[in-house]
């Protein structure tokens, strides 16, 4: 129960869940603003081509970097299996690919609808998401960097 707990706290209290809710209160709120911000935003097909592969772009790199997280090399992989906070890690690393799927999947609905980001919700949806998705990055790049400096130490003793 209590790894279920821990799972949904970390689900549900953070910084990617906290993007998700501004930009609810953001498309409910400021509705007319964000409409009026899409109409002066002017982007030619091209940037917008190669806008839309941002989040996908980031993703696969997330996707990337959690792999490498846990099995960078054979020695750290069984120091981190053997951790006994392991499981934590798991529970960091099941969020990040859920939010990463969630904002990367969210990031194409303008462009699936074809308003793109000419509409309100369309502009705040994708400007979000791509948020989120750096701040999912942020988060597994600092993961990287924490869990290679407890293998470190635990590879000295």
């Amino acid at each position: 129960m209590g790894r279920v707990v821990y799972f949904l706290r970390v689900l549900f209290i953070s910084f990617e869940a906290l993007t998700l809710c501004i930009l609810a209160y953001a498309t409910t709120s400021y509705s007319h603003e964000l409409q009026s911000l899409a109409k002066s935003v002017s982007m030619n097909d091209e940037m917008m081509k190669y806008l839309m592969l941002l989040p996908s772009g980031l993703a696969v790199w997330v996707l990337n970097e959690l792999r490498q997280l846990v099995f960078e090399d054979e020695k750290t992989a069984k120091l981190l299996i053997k951790w006994p906070e392991y499981w934590k890690l798991k529970c960091h690393i099941w969020v990040a690919v859920i939010y990463t799927f969630l904002f990367s999947a969210t990031s194409s609905m303008p462009w699936l609808s074809k308003t793109g980001i000419s509409t309100g919700s369309g502009i705040a949806l994708f400007a979000s998401c791509i948020v989120g998705q750096l701040i999912v990055a942020m988060s597994v790049y600092s993961a990287r960097f924490s869990v290679r400096e407890i293998t470190i130490d635990a590879k000295k003793l």
